[in-house]
């Protein structure tokens, strides 16, 4: 994930998601409203249970590298944007 770079605010319906940085840092931003964050250094993981929405934001200044686990074995099953959140996470930023 390059330095900046943000994901498109989502979920995963039904479906839980586990994350593990192999480096750099990273935050994620996760729940209702996206507001709480959680800070991800190289070598820890993240998890994030079904249904809940969710965003890294690369906030370091240096690329990260994520591995992304699934519940249901696919990144796309039940995937469900949420763009509102987008505006509002950007917000907090701008």
């Amino acid at each position: 994930m390059p330095a900046g770079a943000v994901a498109k605010a989502h979920y995963h319906e039904g479906i839980e998601t586990i994350t593990f940085l192999l480096e750099g840092t990273c935050k994620v931003y996760y729940g209702d409203d996206l507001g709480k964050p959680v800070e991800v250094q190289a070598g820890e993981q993240c998890f994030v249970a079904a249904s809940v929405p969710h965003a890294p934001r690369n906030e370091s200044g240096e690329p990260c590298t994520w591995a992304v686990a699934h519940s249901s074995g696919s990144d796309q099953d039940g995937l469900i944007l949420t763009p509102d959140l987008d505006v509002k996470l950007a917000a907090r930023f701008a």
